[in-house]
């Protein structure tokens, strides 16, 4: 259960869990709040599970805790495992009966102050959280009893999907946005928002830019807050770098745009456990991010990529300018990006530990 399935790196990850799923043991339906973010909807449907659209546009009602509470009595479902933090609250005063597991994609912070009060409040009454990080593990235990199973699951990758990307699909990026075949690429991929940096990543774009006037940057991800490209676009006007910046969007399938770029840099002011990170560890890019929440935990004791802290554009520049200036450092950075996804992030060893979790609480 989720309030949307639109295209977030958590409802990617639901949906590129399907061919892992044991449908010989379990039976999977899915349920979600906001009809008009259904993007994956048909993904689910394909693939042959049942999907219910609760079509709640308010969920902080009474109506939503009916819907709510009215699906799980008539699906007499033995397990609810919530991935939004209302939805999950709806759940676990709605169904005393039913195990109620829920996923933290999020550190507490990142909610408003309504939803951390209603999770808060709750919380007990799960009978297992599983948090993407052990800095979300350590957020959303604070100070509250846990409930009995506390356990931290990162998201995974699905390797086919990376291996599926060919030298063409690259080459047509380039081609569509003008950018020369031998041209260096630094992206990004984020919803535009105000938490993922953006502003930042420009500034870093800049220094770089003055070192390296010949690089281009992709900024890929849709906008999730009104008027907020328009405001980006503007920045990079005025830091004089709009010729060497292409906001392309949303798109479906980031994997080529992710092989396309020579280094992928983030500039996050928080992150839980950040999917598109993992994502260009995956393809084998060198990595340059903040060092925020889940970030040092995905890049490993291998040091899998390069980091600085939150808000400093010029340690990001540095770390890019350096990284373009030495193509041996990009070739064994990305390689040790790429080891450690392959050991430990892949999807089908998340779905395997979610269903373990999911025995163990019918065996009680």
């Amino acid at each position: 259960m989720v309030k949307g399935l639109g295209l977030g790196g958590m409802e990617r990850l639901l949906s590129e869990s399907i061919p892992y799923l044991s449908t010989d043991r379990f039976e999977y339906e899915v349920a979600y709040f906001t009809p008009w973010k259904d993007d994956v909807v048909p993904v689910f449907a394909d693939a042959g599970l049942t999907v219910h659209c609760l079509e709640i546009t308010n969920d902080v009602s009474v109506t939503a805790l009916g819907k709510v509470r009215s699906l799980i009595r008539t699906g007499e479902y033995e397990i609810v495992h919530t991935h939004s933090p209302m939805p999950s609250t709806f759940a676990r005063v709605g169904s005393p009966r039913t195990r109620i597991v829920h996923t933290e994609h999020s550190l507490p912070a990142s909610r408003n102050r309504l939803t951390r009060f209603a999770n808060r409040v709750t919380y007990p009454f799960c009978d297992a959280v599983i948090s993407v990080s052990r800095v979300v593990d350590r957020e959303v235990n604070r100070g509250w009893p846990k409930p009995r199973i506390s356990t931290v699951i990162h998201g995974g990758i699905d390797e086919r999907a990376v291996a599926g990307v060919e030298t063409a699909d690259v080459r047509a990026i380039r081609a569509g946005l003008e950018i020369p075949p031998e041209a260096i690429i630094v992206g990004n991929v984020a919803h535009l928002r105000k938490q993922k940096g953006h502003e930042v990543w420009l500034e870093a774009a800049r220094d770089v830019v003055a070192e390296l006037p010949e690089t281009f940057f992709i900024v890929v991800g849709r906008e999730k807050e009104a008027g907020y490209q328009d405001e980006l676009e503007r920045r990079a006007s005025t830091l004089g770098i709009a010729d060497n910046v292409r906001f392309v969007g949303f798109q479906p399938d980031p994997y080529p745009y992710l092989a396309s770029f020579d280094v992928f840099l983030m500039a996050s002011e928080f992150e839980g456990f950040p999917i598109s990170l993992v994502e260009a560890m995956a393809m084998g890019r060198p990595v340059v991010a903040t060092d925020v929440g889940g970030v040092t935990e995905a890049l490993g004791p291998e040091r899998a990529g390069l980091t600085a802290p939150a808000g400093d554009h010029r340690s990001l520049a540095a770390h890019v300018i350096a990284l373009l200036g030495d193509e041996k450092a990009r070739l064994q950075l990305g390689t040790r990006a790429k080891n450690r996804v392959s050991t430990e992030f892949t999807i089908e060893h998340m779905v395997e530990r979610v269903e373990g979790l999911y025995d163990e609480l019918l065996a009680d």
